[in-house]
């Protein structure tokens, strides 16, 4: 497979030069590449946790492969849709996608084992879903209270209070896993 950073304007000329009219010549996309790098398969059953929908190529192929192909199509200057891990990592501010994973899944375990939270997987290219607090959804509230993973503070947690339609809600920052725990009554009041 030719990767699309592999193939430069110069190899395009070449290409154009030497080629037949008649010739159907594909020029690789880099978000196109990236798109089918981020793409989840579903999984067999319900994807009720966040290590069910790790199935695609980011999740599976080997790390550094990973970050190369991230770093070579713009990523780390975010013209790419990705996982908080993957900026993380990039940064050297975690340690392996695999203490990432552990995060995600310490963050599942708590929520899952509260009353009321529910996961939602699938939010966004590459990213494993959030968690919603059921019991907020009522009215006014359009939506519920919300648990995200981010990549723009080394807590790696929002909290996004329940809010009417339209309100724009400032996300709340948690600074881990620990912390969250300590505030979960506090958020469930909201």
């Amino acid at each position: 497979m030719v990767l699309s950073s592999e193939f430069s304007s110069l190899n395009q000329k070449a290409v154009e030069d030497n080629g037949d009219a008649e010739e159907v010549r594909l020029i690789p996309i880099p978000r196109l590449e990236w798109s089918l790098a981020t793409e989840s398969n579903r999984p067999e059953g319900e994807a009720g946790s966040p290590e069910s929908v790790r199935t695609g190529w980011i999740h599976t192929a080997p790390e550094e492969q990973v970050l190369d192909l991230f770093r070579r199509l713009g990523g780390p200057e975010g013209r790419l849709p990705a996982p908080w891990w993957l900026h993380a990592l990039h940064r050297g501010e975690v340690g392996s996608r695999a203490e990432a994973f552990r995060f995600e899944d310490d963050v599942h375990a708590l929520l899952i084992a509260r009353p009321g939270w529910v996961f939602v997987p699938w939010s966004t290219a590459g990213e494993i879903g959030y968690w919603e607090y059921g019991p907020s959804d009522r009215p006014p509230m359009a939506v519920p209270t919300t648990v995200t993973l981010t990549d723009q503070h080394p807590g790696w947690i929002n909290i996004v209070p329940a809010q009417v339609d339209g309100a724009s809600t400032p996300r709340v920052p948690a600074p881990g896993v620990g912390e969250l725990a300590a505030i979960l009554p506090r958020i469930e009041s909201w």
